[in-house]
């Protein structure tokens, strides 16, 4: 049987855990019988042995899958979705052929490696995405990588993450139940008085305004996501609206939530990567944006409001009840409020109000919980676990093998 080839792509820079969790990950995939490579940060040294020396292409056949990649890969998409990404100012910006250099950079490094399987970190986010799009449109199987849900994990999904992952807005079928029930209870005790962000961010005082807890008035926190690498550019494109159903930014979405019922006070916490709202402040007579701590923010609020983000789970940690805005990683789990039309909004958020988490949706809660450990999740330091992992990964079906022997010749 013919060795599988695997390149893992990585965007952000890891710490010490994470890169030992990347680096088992890797060990996990040889001893399944890959030959693996690495693509992303040169800097790391501890994957230097994993970049690949000396590779070779053949210069003439290359341009046959270039040409056709560039042919068919989505311009409009990608060339947004990176003018957003790239500081302005940066003279990338100002290069026409940008998008084309980096497809004939990834077709060249695809045609020397000819992988089997290429594991791209977040294909939503402008920093690989366009790899990933070169690497399905050349014929060669794809799959996600993205930051674990819970600590020490990473999501490793056939199908991709965000809105096309596997577990996101979608009811999981349980195998083990029991299993998970208990796994899930030990994680929720765990986590419940830690924090799993992964930014470090100061606490902003907040306005008068809000902390006025004796009107009778809703607070509410709406959290939003990261527009740039969740993909949500162009706003026109499905996967904006995979994880923002009824509106086109977080900002339009919180604008919308105050303006159902003056009696709400909304706060807005931005995604601090590519945040485009930096500065604190008052939006409309009952919504603010708060550039806070999203702990702080949490503790603040009666409900909080997120799709898209695993400061849903941090909600639910924290006691606060969560409202799903016809999207998210907890939408159809049971263990949240759920608005599944815009005119359902104000309705959710005062039910929410009103009853709090029920214990009907922390059991759900604690279920789900048990099955990402047991289960969805790559876990550092599981290696029985992580096996079920790399084999669901492995069992893709090649697609397209009569054309990719054509383009990767």
């Amino acid at each position: 049987m013919k060795k599988k080839t695997v390149v893992i792509s990585c965007a952000p820079i890891l710490n010490d855990a994470q890169s030992d969790g990347l680096e088992q990950l890797i060990k996990d995939f040889e001893k399944a019988g890959c030959s693996v490579y690495y693509y992303g940060n040169a800097a790391n040294l501890r994957f230097q042995r994993y970049h690949g020396d000396r590779l070779s292409y053949n210069r003439a056949l290359y341009k046959i899958p270039f040409y056709w990649v560039l042919k068919h890969i989505d311009h409009n998409k990608w060339m947004t979705r990176l003018t957003h990404h790239i500081p302005p100012g940066d003279t990338r910006l100002a290069d026409n052929k940008l998008l084309r250099n980096l497809v004939r950079t990834y077709v060249q490094y695809f045609c020397a490696i000819k992988p089997d399987l290429f594991i791209c970190w977040n294909p939503h986010s402008p920093s690989f995405g366009p790899m990933a799009d070169t690497a399905r449109l050349m014929g060669i199987v794809i799959g996600a990588i993205e930051w674990g849900l819970l600590p020490g994990t990473f999501i490793l999904d056939k199908s991709g993450t965000l809105a096309t992952s596997q577990v996101f807005n979608r009811a999981i079928t349980y195998s083990e139940p029991e299993k998970f029930e208990i796994t899930g209870e030990r994680i929720f005790s765990e986590l419940s008085q830690k924090s799993i962000s992964l930014y470090q961010q100061t606490t902003e005082q907040l306005p008068m305004e809000l902390l006025n807890t004796d009107d009778g008035s809703i607070k509410i926190l709406v959290i939003g996501i990261d527009m740039v690498d969740s993909g949500s550019y162009p706003e026109t494109h499905q996967d904006r609206i995979g994880l923002l159903p009824f509106h086109t930014s977080c900002r339009e979405q919180a604008l919308a939530i105050a303006a159902s019922d003056t009696n709400f006070r909304v706060v807005l916490k931005p995604h601090p990567s590519h945040n485009y709202q930096p500065e604190s402040g008052e939006i409309a007579a009952n919504c603010w944006i708060i550039n806070s701590n999203p702990d702080h923010l949490i503790n603040w609020a009666d409900v909080i409001i997120c799709s898209g983000s695993k400061m849903e789970f941090s909600a639910l940690l924290a006691g606060k009840p969560l409202v799903n805005l016809g999207a998210g990683i907890l939408y159809k789990k049971g263990c949240s409020y759920e608005a599944n039309t815009a005119s359902q909004l104000r309705e959710k958020i005062l039910q929410a109000a009103q009853h709090g988490i029920t214990p009907q949706q922390l059991q759900a809660f604690k279920l789900f919980l048990g099955f990402l450990k047991e289960d969805y999740l790559y876990v550092y330091d599981r290696p029985h676990n992580n096996k079920v992992v790399i084999d669901r990964m492995l069992q893709q079906p090649s697609i397209l093998q009569k054309f990719r022997k054509t383009l990767l010749m």
